[in-house]
C-alpha cells in the first residue's frame, strides 16, 4: 500500500487545485487569504498521521475511524446476528479507515446511492454504500457516505493487519458488525480515534 506520506494519497487532486488557484490568487491579487484558508483546510482533511493498535491481542477490535460513537445495538445481516457500532466520522475528523483486526477479506461490495445529509434517519440505507467483509473475525465493515462526500476509497487488498489503512473517507458514518461474544468498552456518544479499542471477542 503506497499511502504512507502525512497526506492522504486520496487528496492529492484537491490539495492540487487549491494549490494551483492559491497561485491564480496571488498572480492576479484577489482573495489571497481565502485561498490560504483553503489550501491549510484541504491539508488539513486529507491528514494521514501514523497510528499505532492500542492491543495485539487477536481478540482484540480497534476503532477503523476517528468520530463519535451514534449508537450501539445488534443487528442482522445475511441472516446471522452481529452486535453493531455506529460510528459517525465528521469532516474535521481523520477520514483514513483502518482494518479493526488481522483481516483476511473475502468480498468488498459497493453500492451506489444518494448523498443525505448524515442526520438524516435513512441515510446509511440511501446514501453511497461500500461493505467490507473479513471471514477470519467474523467482521463487517459498512461505509456509507453523507452531504459533504460521494466517494469511498479503499485499497485493493486481501489481507491487512490491525490498524493498517484500507481506505479513507471525507464525512460519512461506519458500522461495526462484531461477533455477539463481543465485549463492548465504548458507550454511546464516547468520541474515538482509529486504533482505539473498541472490545475484545470472548472465547
Amino acid at each position: 500500500m503506497n499511502n504512507l506520506g502525512i497526506i492522504s494519497k486520496y487528496g492529492y487532486k484537491c490539495i492540487t487545485i487549491s494549490v494551483v488557484l492559491l497561485i491564480l490568487s496571488w498572480i492576479f491579487d484577489f482573495w489571497f487569504s481565502f485561498f490560504t484558508i483553503l489550501l491549510l483546510a484541504t491539508l488539513w482533511v486529507y491528514r494521514n498521521p501514523e497510528r499505532l493498535p492500542q492491543s495485539e491481542d487477536s481478540k482484540a477490535i480497534l476503532s477503523p475511524i476517528d468520530g463519535v460513537v451514534e449508537d450501539i445495538k445488534k443487528c442482522n445481516y445475511n441472516g446471522r446476528s452481529y452486535s453493531e457500532i455506529l460510528i459517525r466520522s465528521r469532516i474535521i475528523d481523520c477520514g483514513v479507515l483502518r482494518a479493526t483486526c488481522d483481516m483476511e477479506i473475502s468480498d468488498i461490495k459497493r453500492r451506489n446511492g444518494l448523498n443525505l445529509h448524515s442526520s438524516d434517519s435513512n441515510s446509511n440505507l440511501l446514501n453511497n454504500r461500500a461493505t467490507i467483509i473479513s471471514k477470519n473475525q467474523d467482521i463487517i465493515l459498512r461505509i456509507s457516505t453523507s452531504a459533504l462526500t460521494s466517494k469511498i476509497y479503499l485499497e485493493s487488498i486481501t489481507y491487512v493487519k490491525s490498524g493498517r489503512r484500507i481506505g479513507f473517507i471525507k464525512d460519512g458514518k461506519v458500522s461495526l458488525l462484531m461477533p455477539l461474544n463481543t465485549r463492548i468498552s465504548l458507550t454511546k456518544g464516547d468520541k474515538v480515534k482509529a486504533c482505539n479499542i473498541i472490545g475484545y471477542i470472548d472465547e
